[in-house]
């Protein structure tokens, strides 16, 4: 039987960081330093060709690469950079972005991430060392949250994609908190959330609100926050019934101010943005380009007399919202400017059968709905049926107009016969209309007002027409056509909530017409 010897090899090793650390190695001898777990192996002589005597490290799995590249320099390889330093490539990497994930988060939908974006928090917006607040990536992925977090001041959070980056936070709040942790019981007006900045992302909840109390200069833009209200839901109590959004202000310098929203989407939330002011000052909220859908209330503020909700909603679209598109109990200088309406105010129903007022101000000072459209007037307003309950779509307004060119066939009658109804509640209605008679054109203005105990309505018909003159066959087409209004209690709720406008357009010397109007009214 053959006889197998088996030898042990060792290389020369030893401790590099005792004395003087790794001597000079022969030519290819290999050396392990035990403390610092790396490997080194002699150049070799420069007679043998080796470009120095010295020895080179090998790379084992102990080595951090990044540290080991410390000669990245921008532009490097292109002629037309000259000026560029070398810097280490961990400090690059550092500089671009960090991730979420670099804290322990993992959007794997199960995982519970609250702590690993604390720590992130933490580390990055809470260190008093300002280089390292930076933006924090959330990449794609569902992220679930089993209690509450808090964001602090200066936070910035942008998701990869808006659709696939999901913070499902359930029955749980996001919170806001100071830089040095403080909550909404300790706010003061020098020390509260400021300067946060959160986008791209969506916020699943059920009953989970974003709480925004104490929150001044700040933005939320691109996300969408998704619950799950279905049309028709009953909404018991609109000021305690969670909101996807919500805020109270309750003391002077600590009130939710210059917020920005702006390009968000809000889907299935039975209440979409609550405020609840205690007291009387002025806030700042602006909300643009952004899209309501499917609610029971998309704003409401409980204010209080005289103050300052000074709120700017832009080019944004309400669609199927069961109740308000905005609904205040009090505050001055809220303005509502080219948005549009779509099945509002409707409960369940068709935008032909409306049963609230799309706007509902508290007072009507300041606060106006202008250059904005609604399906209502046309799909419920244009009627023949005087017995037809309307409700305006802005109710205690100082001003509201829509653009929408609304239209009315008028054909030929010798009787007043209805065309047209209006909501009641405000004090003055004005129709700028056009109305077309054959190859004849009227333009002109029709004033509706209604006394304060709506006990009566005036008509005034203001108008310029196509014909020289009024006795001439054309003349007596434009001139023809006249206009009344009555008052209507069709609801039977013992209130007159209805104006119905009816024509009349004489057989003898009339011709069938076609009227289009946009409507401005108030309070």
């Amino acid at each position: 039987m053959a006889v197998v010897q088996i030898s042990k090899i060792q290389v020369r090793r030893g401790q590099k960081n005792s004395n003087t650390g790794v001597p000079q190695l022969s030519s290819a001898e290999l050396a392990w330093a035990v403390d610092t777990q790396e490997l080194f192996i002699g150049n070799g002589s420069v007679a043998e060709g080796a470009p120095e005597v010295g020895n080179t490290k090998v790379l084992t799995e102990n080595d951090n690469l990044i540290e080991l590249a410390s000669s990245y320099r921008f532009g490097s390889s292109e002629p037309s950079i000259t000026e560029s330093l070398s810097r280490s490539l961990g400090e690059k990497i550092d500089e671009i972005e960090v991730s979420v994930l670099d804290f322990g988060a993992n959007g794997d939908g199960s995982t519970d991430n609250v702590a690993a974006f604390e720590r992130a928090f933490t580390e990055l917006f809470r260190n008093l060392d300002d280089r390292f607040k930076k933006v924090l990536k959330i990449p794609n992925g569902e992220y679930l949250f089993t209690s509450d977090i808090e964001i602090p001041s200066n936070a910035i959070m942008r998701g990869e994609t808006r659709d696939q980056v999901v913070l499902n936070i359930g029955a749980n709040n996001i919170l806001f908190v100071t830089s040095n942790g403080l909550g909404v019981n300790d706010f003061d007006s020098s020390n509260r959330p400021v300067n946060i900045d959160l986008s791209n992302f969506t916020i699943s909840r059920t009953t989970g609100q974003m709480s925004l109390s104490g929150v001044a200069n700040s933005t939320l833009s691109g996300l969408k926050i998704t619950g799950e209200y279905g049309l028709g839901d009953t909404v018991d109590n609109i000021v305690t019934e969670p909101a996807a959004l919500t805020w109270q202000n309750n003391l002077l310098g600590t009130s939710v101010t210059d917020l920005n929203i702006r390009d968000c989407v809000f889907e299935n939330n039975s209440v979409t943005v609550k405020c609840i002011q205690n007291s009387s000052f002025d806030t700042a909220v602006s909300i643009e380009d952004c899209y309501f859908k499917e609610s029971d209330t998309a704003i409401y503020v409980a204010g209080t007399l005289g103050q300052g909700t000074l709120w700017h909603i832009n080019d944004t679209v309400f669609e199927e919202i069961a109740q308000q598109v905005f609904r205040s109990t009090a505050g001055q200088g809220t303005k509502i400017q080219r948005c549009n309406f779509i099945n509002t105010g409707n409960n369940t129903n068709a935008a032909s059968d409306p049963v609230a007022a799309s706007v509902i101000f508290g007072e009507y000072e300041n606060n106006i709905v202008v250059n904005c459209g609604s399906n209502r007037q046309q799909q419920a307003g244009i009627t023949t049926d005087d017995t037809k309950a309307f409700y305006s779509d802005a109710v205690n307004v100082d001003k509201a107009s829509f653009i929408d060119r609304n239209q009315a066939v008028l054909p030929l009658s010798d009787s007043f016969v209805p065309f047209a109804i209006f909501g009641a509640e405000n004090s003055y209605i004005t129709l700028n209309y056009t109305l077309r008679l054959s190859n004849e054109k009227r333009h002109g203005q029709i004033h509706l007002t209604i006394n304060d105990s709506k006990t009566t309505v005036s008509l005034s018909d203001t108008y310029n027409y196509s014909s020289l003159f009024a006795s001439s066959s054309s003349g007596l087409i434009s001139t023809g056509v006249q206009f009344t209004a009555a008052l209507a209690d069709n609801d039977e709720d013992s209130g007159i909530e209805t104006i119905v406008l009816s024509y009349k357009n004489p057989v003898a010397t009339g011709f069938p017409g076609e009227m289009s109007f946009d409507i401005e009214y108030g309070a």
